[in-house]
């Protein structure tokens, strides 16, 4: 089981914040919890859903779309690659049809050996089956799941590397962002200056 990476929780709170949203938040495959209990402390109404009954929230299934809650916003975070790439489509297609503004996709682009994994990592090339130092594993492309969520009517879909990334370059993961504005980027100034601020006083401490 993945450590919880609270430097992400930071980023998705300051996210969310400069999109303007104060509720209705899901997390999709909350886990523990830890996002919607960090979430809430600060103001935010946030609910998840899982597979399992750990006591985060409701039973869902990212299969079967209707299993979801309904929110504003849907945060996926290392989710995504736990879930059969076929299946996908309708689960974002659900998502726009029922309502929801925007949804938050963490996703790793780092090698991470799990067996859970549908793909291993994400990589700016298309969906398929690669070879490297790691063997053939297979890896999901980020322009892909970019193009998909466009397909289903989001207008601006925006990907940036994460805040722990900017000084953990070996560790890298992605943030993808679908909105129906397309316009979202002008929203999320505020978000990317702080992400900005976070990295020089992280560079200039280091030794």
């Amino acid at each position: 089981m993945r450590d919880y990476d609270w430097t992400e929780a930071w980023d998705i709170y300051y996210l969310l914040r400069s999109l303007g949203v104060r509720d209705g938040v899901v997390d999709v495959g909350c886990g523990e919890g830890q996002l919607i209990n960090y979430l809430r402390s600060r103001g935010i109404t946030a609910v998840g859903c899982d597979v399992a009954e750990n006591g985060c929230g409701a039973y869902c299934d990212a299969t079967r779309p209707g299993t979801v809650p309904n929110g504003r916003v849907w945060v996926l975070q290392h989710v995504i690659e736990h879930i059969p790439t076929e299946t996908w489509f309708p689960l974002f297609k659900h998502a726009f049809e029922t309502g929801v503004e925007y949804i938050i996709i963490v996703a790793p682009g780092h090698f991470s050996n799990d067996q859970t994994h549908t793909c291993n990592h994400f990589i700016q090339l298309k969906l398929g089956i690669y070879e490297g130092r790691y063997g053939k594993v297979v890896m999901c492309g980020l322009n892909d799941l970019k193009q998909l969520l466009r397909q289903v009517g989001y207008a601006g879909v925006v990907t940036f590397v994460d805040t722990h990334t900017l000084t953990h370059p070996w560790d890298l993961d992605w943030i993808v962002i679908a909105s129906r504005d397309k316009h979202v980027l002008r929203k999320l100034l505020p978000w990317i200056l702080r992400r900005k601020l976070v990295q020089l006083k992280a560079l200039l401490s280091m030794p």
